[in-house]
């Protein structure tokens, strides 16, 4: 590990997993549970977290392969770029940057327009040969904008993170996330939210440190 953990993290770890019941999850899958109690302090988070088959794996190689990091808030982008440089200097992008700093309408939302401004950029981009990972924590908007985009035959996310926080929309974007076949970590119900959805990836990147 070329960028050891602080040891008040790794005190921390060692308590929570003092404290885990058994899980029957794979390394990959443990680091991320493990990350989301060290994040939000609520070991019930264990029972919630929904991961479809080599979810974690495809998200390793993808990072590993150059992968770049989109999310859906500022906030998320902030919590995970020092993870990012440190690690694999990964690039992250927020959705938000090709927002509209405002719209009028009651049926769309600026997170909406965002990812499917950029999911358009990632369409033309065909240097990339891996799909990016996508890391939701806020908006379920953006979510079904990109299950839609990518329904209709767009490029493929490597991951998709849906860990959106809410009740609007939220539970019915996971679920449609969790009946599709893409690869996918997902926090069910009405929790999630962006530090969430930062941990599972920051777990990700460190173990493709490795």
């Amino acid at each position: 590990m070329k960028n050891p953990e602080h040891p008040i993290f790794i005190e921390s770890l060692k308590y929570i997993r003092s404290r885990l019941a058994p899980t029957g999850l794979d390394r990959f899958q443990q680091s991320v549970v493990e990350r989301i109690i060290h994040s939000s302090g609520d070991f019930s988070l264990q029972s919630c977290m929904r991961f479809s088959p080599s979810a974690c794996e495809d998200g390793i190689h993808a990072l590993k392969n150059g992968a770049n990091i989109l999310t859906d808030t500022y906030m998320a982008k902030a919590a995970i770029s020092p993870m990012a440089k440190r690690t694999l200097n990964t690039d992250v992008q927020c959705i938000l940057g090709l927002a509209p700093t405002s719209i009028d309408s009651p049926v769309t939302t600026r997170s909406s327009i965002g990812m499917e401004r950029i999911w358009t950029d990632v369409e033309k981009k065909e240097e990339l040969l891996v799909g990016p990972v996508v890391v939701i924590g806020s908006a379920p908007t953006a979510l079904m904008t990109l299950l839609d985009l990518i329904e209709k035959g767009t490029k493929r996310p490597s991951l998709i993170i849906g860990m959106p926080v809410g009740f609007i929309g939220v539970s019915e974007s996971k679920t449609r996330l969790i009946n599709s076949d893409f690869s996918y970590i997902v926090l069910e119900g009405s929790k999630g939210g962006a530090s969430l959805a930062a941990a599972t990836v920051n777990a990700l990147l460190r173990a493709a440190e490795c």
